[in-house]
């Protein structure tokens, strides 16, 4: 009998099928699987691995697998990367909530086959595959401080009508935190940084190409300003805007402003400044300190945003 790593060298590279004691790849699915089988569960239960899609390349599952799964899919990982096939590291579970529009959030409940996804699903921009990556972020005085995350693989895909960013928010709390996020745009991005850029609101890569400090929590930047606190009161006396203190970014927003200033007429209309500290409510991102300067808070540029566990970020 093969070992599981022969079985799925085998299939990466010839396409051809093949049985091992827990992996198994299929030339009809053209897929490979892992199939442990637990001692109180009588039943076998497949977990895909990894896919070839119809026009080239490879998905990998990139979801958190248990033991000994987490092993096996590890093998299709170190092969993916030692191969000459272009391959995207996606968790399935994203690709489900990305299909439905965020409505299931579950592949083992997704409304579509293997099949399907291997015709509507395609690599854009490939990953380079598993691995920690050092990031500089920098800090309320705009010095650069370097993190070291756990990335999936920075990639971007085609799902259905839609391009894709998937990749590791180094904001997030310990190893980052992992999105597939929708770019808008009606071409796909030449490169993953392409892809990155797709994310900044115009007004964000305005400060950085003069030289500003831009900084960032999740989906919301943080561009510092030369705005007075005199005009800001001044402004919010004259009622053209309000002063809230614990201000919640977005209608079910998760990130907290320390002290905001929000303006609700005037040709600012809408524009929020905030100064302290940027909080995320479930803990999920590394508190943002931006200190007594004001700062002006911006949205990114993306549609529907999808974590590991196929939640709204």
């Amino acid at each position: 009998m093969k070992t599981h790593k022969q079985i799925i060298e085998s299939f990466l590279q010839e396409g051809k099928g093949g049985n091992g004691t827990n992996v198994v790849a299929k030339e009809k699915d053209q897929a490979v699987y892992s199939r442990y089988r637990r001692p109180w569960d009588p039943s076998r239960h497949e977990v895909p691995l990894a896919v070839r899609l119809k026009d080239g390349g490879f998905l990998a599952n990139g979801a958190s697998l248990d033991w000994p799964r987490r092993q096996h899919q590890e093998l299709v990982l170190r092969a993916l990367e030692g191969a000459k096939d272009p391959f995207g590291v996606v968790p399935f579970d994203s690709i489900t909530a990305a299909w439905t529009d965020g409505e299931i959030r579950d592949w083992n409940r997704a409304p579509f086959t293997l099949k399907d996804l291997r015709r509507e699903v395609s690599v854009v921009v490939p990953s380079t595959g598993e691995e920690w990556r050092e990031v500089s972020v920098k800090d309320k005085l705009g010095r650069d401080q370097t993190r070291r995350i756990h990335t999936l693989g920075d990639s971007v895909i085609r799902v259905r009508d839609g391009f894709y960013l998937s990749g590791v928010d180094e904001t997030g709390l310990y190893r980052g935190i992992y999105f597939l996020a929708r770019l808008l745009t009606d071409r796909p991005p030449a490169s993953f940084q392409e892809a990155l850029n797709f994310l900044k609101p115009k007004v964000v890569q305005d400060a950085e190409a003069r030289g500003a400090y831009v900084r960032r929590q999740g989906e919301w930047f943080a561009i510092p300003t030369n705005v007075l606190t005199s005009q800001l009161m001044g402004d919010v006396e004259r009622g053209l805007a309000v002063r809230h203190e614990e201000h919640i970014l977005g209608r079910d927003g998760h990130h907290q402003l320390e002290e905001a200033i929000i303006y609700r007429g005037g040709p600012q209309r809408g524009t929020v400044f905030a100064r302290g500290q940027i909080a995320h409510t479930a803990n999920e991102h590394i508190p943002l300190e931006l200190g007594f300067r004001w700062h002006q808070i911006v949205h990114n540029v993306q549609g529907a945003s999808y974590s590991l566990v196929g939640k709204f970020d």
